[in-house]
């Protein structure tokens, strides 16, 4: 509307009918309305052309126009005007036809009342005016649609059968549109992971959760293959009330290749670095400590020649240090590459890390197992698990607040299962998540270079509890008695 009165357009043959109208308008709505006569249809269009209307009445039957085909040229030439039609046939039949044609209401000439026509040009109005809210919404959704960087289908999950994918969509999957609307959403999943693509859909059909991300692979027609990250929400029900899904997905290959390549990069540092402490741990355990030894045998020889004092005491200092020394030296060959990971194995290694924790800590330690041995097909694996057990130690020490830690080690149908439970203050979600926690994060990595699992979780004052499990892929056990220490 252009101004605050409503601009009445009125095509109408009949000179007594339209006087009629003319006069029940005036008495419904006051000077609250500009009204234009004509009785011919190509001087409404002319009129429409050259002015603003914000409703149009119009008889059905006029001398240049009949029937529907009136509705048809004024909705072709006003297509944001509403229309109500006047008609002298009470005609359900015909209103039906009038309302799909495009008219917004369907007026019997000889009921109209100032109050009907009132509320019939409010109605039309508002209700014109909803329509075009809606037409826009719907341009700005199809305008998203089209436009989006993201695939968009609007799919059917139960049945997999598309209802509309727009062009990035089919870009992604490397078909066309008509393509893809002829078969399913599992006929683009790599057949290896359709087994798993149908259990996440069945998953999601049943639980509907809030964020429901599946990656999964694409295999195009000219067999290469993708990456995609797939988002469904439901969006609205259909006729048939089946519901509609916006189903999102993003091509994710050159991020999966990118994290690939920063995971291999990782572990290759990480075997560096395990690298570089055997051969100082070796150093220090072989020259050092062997000189340190030497020296201390000497200083051993020389306190027995050497028997006044004050040289016999400064020698026997000297004694004394030189021991402290072989010990320090020692445990630093110890932290950098404990020999027991070489010479008894990763269980060994565990159960001895487990009592030299208990007597550097004085924290109780209680280690039940019906594991005897663990060995990996990659002894890499066996350092990484070494190492992930070790980081939990540490964390246990420098954060817990512990008095008891208790370790099992068990084995079910696919795993080695490590649980280690502490006592003290627990641990927070937002810890757990923290960016800068370098030592859950390394843990993490470890995990996932032999295909693990990690699991860690908290209540604060309740403790804190670690589950490590390695795939029995990877690993192999002997299975013994019941080890309570």
């Amino acid at each position: 509307m252009t101004s605050s009165k409503i601009h009445i357009l009125l095509i109408e043959d009949n000179e007594s009918d339209a006087l009629l109208v003319q006069s029940d308008l005036q008495q419904a709505m006051g000077d609250q309305i500009t009204l234009v006569h004509t009785e011919r249809l190509s001087t409404a269009l002319e009129l429409i052309r050259g002015q603003s209307f914000d409703l149009i009445l119009s008889d059905l039957t006029l001398p240049d126009s009949d029937g529907i085909t009136t509705i048809n040229q004024l909705r072709e030439h006003a297509a944001s005007i509403p229309i109500a039609v006047l008609s002298f046939r009470n005609d359900e039949k015909l209103a039906i036809k009038a309302i799909k044609a495009g008219a917004q209401d369907y007026l019997v000439k000889g009921s109209l009342t100032e109050g009907v026509l009132a509320r019939v040009i409010r109605y039309s109005i508002e209700r014109k005016r909803i329509e075009e809210s809606n037409r826009k919404a719907q341009r700005r959704f199809q305008t998203v649609f089209e436009k989006a960087p993201l695939g968009i289908a609007l799919i059917n999950l139960q049945t997999g059968k598309y209802y509309d994918v727009n062009p990035m969509y089919a870009c992604i999957a490397g078909r066309s549109v008509e393509q893809l609307l002829s078969i399913h959403q599992a006929d683009i999943i790599h057949p290896e992971d359709v087994p798993s693509y149908q259990h996440d859909i069945e998953l999601f059909i049943h639980h509907q959760p809030h964020d429901s991300k599946i990656i999964k692979r694409v295999l195009r027609p000219d067999m290469s293959i993708i990456w995609i990250e797939m988002s469904i929400v439901p969006f609205e029900p259909m006729n048939n009330h089946e519901v509609c899904h916006l189903c999102m997905i993003e091509d994710i290959t050159e991020r999966k290749r990118m994290i690939e390549n920063l995971r291999h990069l990782t572990t290759h540092l990480q075997d560096v670095r395990e690298e570089e402490r055997t051969r100082i741990g070796r150093e220090i355990h072989d020259v050092l400590g062997g000189t340190l030894t030497v020296l201390k045998m000497d200083l051993d020889w020389l306190s027995k020649k050497i028997t006044a004092d004050p040289m016999h005491e400064r020698v026997k200092s000297l004694y004394a240090l030189t021991g402290e020394a072989i010990e320090t030296a020692r445990r630093v060959s110890v932290n950098l590459r404990p020999n027991v990971l070489d010479n008894l194995g990763l269980y060994g290694a565990i159960e001895w890390l487990v009592r030299e924790f208990e007597q550097r800590t004085n924290i109780q330690c209680y280690l039940e197992s019906v594991i005897s041995t663990i060995s990996c097909s990659n002894k890499n694996f066996e350092t990484s698990i070494f190492r992930i057990v070790q980081e939990i130690f540490i964390n246990i020490t420098r954060h817990s607040q512990a008095t008891k830690v208790d370790i099992e080690l068990i084995e079910d149908d696919n795993d080695i299962v490590i649980t280690i439970k502490d006592n003290g203050v627990g641990i927070t979600e937002s810890q757990m998540l923290n960016p800068e926690s370098f030592g859950i994060i390394g843990m993490k990595e470890r995990t996932q270079q032999f295909g693990g699992r990690l699991e860690i979780s908290g209540k604060p004052f309740k403790g804190s509890v670690v589950i490590l499990k390695i795939p029995l892929t990877i690993a192999a056990t002997n299975i013994g008695e019941l080890i309570h220490d």
